[in-house]
């Protein structure tokens, strides 16, 4: 099989960020695939590249997360249009897979259905347009209802979907009911992230001697509201607990203005890290938590830290419900606060009682061996591709 697989956000694992379609598609070339990617980076001009069997071509399309959203927009208008021609270079393709965030990747979706005739799988990790108007961030009505529109036509024209989770397939098949759907979910990578003893090294250089540390490892946006986590820093500040929070993103001013006139010194960020600084963080960590606003679509989302939690062992804590929020609890490898005092009171019992903290590490550890592995995730890929082609 021949897969013209489009991400624009593309990542390898010396570049850090989501590395699920790295991963699948490494794993589609493992069992004889040919895959070629087609994705985006900061550069001036096109590149391909071999890497690890995938052909990837990365086009010149700049992004950030400090973007304002018309400048994303023409980021991703830039990417539909270049990825359109980028397609054409290429024959006797069996089938598209691409996947979304940005939605606008159905464009290109749907380029390739009518004009190159070839059939397309739509993968969804998050609510798009759901998320963005219920953050009130699309308020014009005719944005809305054409971002809805388009959104039905990508569901509804594909040979079939994908969701990232159980919430977001049910959406999938109530707007595009006559579509394969599956849920193929994000990837706990056990190989990478394990559980180990911490590293005294690291905790010295991180000054969490003596501590029981909380991280958050990813981006500081507007939908993470990690201000709710400053506040919960700032409920526990007589506790021994240290908060590492690393990442970036337009609200990373607005978050270390918020720690200094706390005066919190129980709370350290820093900026974006390699991989490898990100599993010393890890290392380090007691507990990692996830953060997103108090916006219900966006708890229908899989977050890629809440699958590195899982595989390496550590409690797990959100300040969302949702399928995530439903899972840590039902399977005992973490908890949910949503006020500063809940977090408090349940922390507490883990300061207290190194057993019990044991035990939730290890039912994390579990929980990514037999739902979350690679090899299960990726062989579900390729039955489901097959699935469709048939």
């Amino acid at each position: 099989m021949r897969l013209l697989y489009i991400h624009q956000y593309f990542k390898i694992p010396s570049e850090g960020g989501s590395l699920r379609s790295y991963y699948l598609a490494k794993e589609l070339v493992k069992i004889g695939h040919e895959v070629i990617m087609i994705t985006a980076h900061n550069h001036t001009h096109r590149i391909s590249k071999t890497l690890d069997g995938i052909e990837v071509i990365y086009l010149p399309v700049s992004y950030s997360n400090y973007m304002s959203l018309p400048r994303r927009g023409l980021a991703f208008l830039k990417f539909m249009i270049l990825a359109m021609f980028e397609s054409m270079r290429y024959r006797n393709i069996d089938c598209c897979y691409v996947m979304t965030t940005p939605l606008s990747t159905g464009v290109v979706a749907l380029f390739n259905k009518y004009f190159l005739r070839r059939p397309y799988i739509f993968e969804v990790g998050d609510l798009w347009p759901k998320v963005p108007i219920d953050m009130g961030l699309i308020s014009s009505s005719w944005k809305q209802k054409l971002l809805e529109w388009a959104e039905r036509a990508f569901y509804k024209k594909a040979g079939g979907l994908v969701g990232l989770s159980e919430p977001i397939t049910q959406h999938l098949t109530k707007v595009a009911p006559n579509v394969l759907a599956e849920t193929i979910f994000n990837i706990s990578d056990c190989e990478q992230f394990k559980p180990s003893k911490k590293n005294d090294l690291w905790v010295e250089k991180f000054k969490v001697i003596d501590k029981f540390v909380v991280s958050y490892t990813g981006t500081f946006g507007r939908a993470n509201d990690l201000g709710r986590v400053i506040a919960w820093a700032n409920s526990a500040k007589d506790l021994p607990i240290h908060f590492l929070l690393v990442g970036d993103g337009v609200e990373k001013k607005k978050v270390n203005t918020q720690i200094e006139n706390c005066g919190l010194t129980n709370i350290t960020t820093y900026g974006s890290m390699s991989k490898t600084e990100i599993k010393q963080i890890i290392n380090i960590s007691d507990a990692m938590l996830v953060s997103f606003a108090n916006v219900e679509s966006l708890h229908t989302g899989s977050p890629n830290k809440f699958f590195d939690a899982l595989a390496a062992g550590k409690l797990v804590i959100t300040n969302f419900g949702g399928w995530a929020g439903d899972l840590i609890k039902t399977e005992n490898c973490g908890f949910v606060a949503e006020t500063p005092l809940h977090f408090r009171e349940r922390i507490a019992g883990f300061l207290n009682d190194e057993t019990l903290l044991k035990t939730y590490q290890e039912n994390a550890r579990k929980l990514a061996e037999y739902r979350f592995e690679l090899s299960a995730q990726s062989k579900k890929q390729e039955d489901f591709i097959l699935k469709t082609l048939s």
